[in-house]
């Protein structure tokens, strides 16, 4: 599934089949019986600015490179604590890792965040029961290093979406209209100053997204501070 926007390129994908598990944990059979698993989903979502391509890793197997602000949709894994890691493109040695408890059936974002030198996880559990009858589902996420609680808003409303949300915080997804053309922006918690704005993007009937802050407020390359938007489903 796509994404809408300039900021951010997605592709979600949901494998969930047997051979996927199997290929990716092998080394994991002796956990499991012969009975069916439902398996979880897990996506990863590359949002550390100024660090190079990484490779994600799940139970010391690599799943795939990643650069600054891709993601590649959702994987299999096996329900259970699992191994969750970011190598350097093409090593084996973890910038960081850490344990991950995924709910058969349940489906998880594993999202890179901070900068090269303090590089961390941080896992989310995604709600993808669908919207509401002719509503749509967004949630916003605070991945820029450094910044100030901050505010989702829709340009022309007087009322924020989302408020106060600091470094690595997250709102839940919540029921939104769908429209051909939301003007995001984003500003400090309770200041009527717009940040960055993120224009012209289309929230359908029946989907869900994510809303994330990225970048550096330092900077004016391809890591400076805007807004991101991703299609979880």
């Amino acid at each position: 599934m796509k994404t809408n926007l300039k900021n951010f390129s997605l592709t979600t994908k949901i494998v969930l089949s047997l051979l996927t598990i199997t290929t990716i944990f092998s080394a994991c059979k002796k956990d499991w019986n012969n009975e069916p698993i439902e398996a979880a989903g897990i996506g990863y979502v590359h949002a550390s600015p100024g660090t190079a391509a990484l490779d994600f890793v799940l139970d010391n197997q690599k799943i795939g490179s990643f650069t600054y602000t891709n993601d590649r949709g959702y994987y299999a894994a096996y329900p259970g604590t699992r191994l969750v890691g970011v190598a350097k493109k093409d090593s084996l040695k973890y910038l960081t890792s850490g344990s991950a408890v995924l709910k058969s059936g349940s489906f998880y974002s594993v999202f890179v965040v901070d900068t090269l030198k303090s590089t961390k996880l941080l896992l989310v559990e995604d709600d993808l029961k669908a919207p509401d009858a002719e509503k749509a589902k967004v949630r916003f996420i605070n991945l820029s290093p450094g910044s100030s609680a901050l505010d989702l808003a829709v340009e022309g409303n007087a009322t924020a979406l989302f408020t106060s949300k600091a470094f690595k915080e997250y709102t839940p997804f919540t029921s939104i209209d769908p429209a051909e053309s939301y003007n995001f922006q984003v500003k400090d918690a309770g200041s009527a100053t717009v940040k960055a704005t993120l224009p012209g993007v289309k929230i359908e009937k029946g989907k869900i997204y994510t809303i994330w802050a990225k970048g550096l407020s330092s900077t004016t390359d391809s890591t400076k501070f805007g807004l991101a938007v991703m299609t979880n489903k």
